[in-house]
């Protein structure tokens, strides 16, 4: 982690959670790790990471299916 920043989603991969929903999402490693606008995201792995970066609307997908989880929605976005 990067400084006295908390990562989002709890610490669960950041791709799984934008993939899969809150529930399937497993638990990041620190090792992978990326801060994109002042927000620490964590990954399972590299490959997650590269997702992550690479396809659009990750970061948005991941927040609306965290808020879903969060309020007991499906998380479908």
């Amino acid at each position: 982690m990067t400084g006295n920043q908390p990562p989002e989603f709890d610490g669960k991969c950041a791709f799984a959670v934008s993939a899969a929903g809150v529930e399937r999402a497993p638990t990041g490693k620190s090792k992978h790790t990326v801060v994109e606008d002042g927000k620490t995201y964590v990954f399972g792995g590299a490959v997650p990471k590269l997702l992550f970066r690479l396809l659009p609307g990750s970061a948005r997908r991941a927040q609306a299916r965290w808020a879903a989880g969060q309020t007991g929605g499906t998380g479908s976005v």
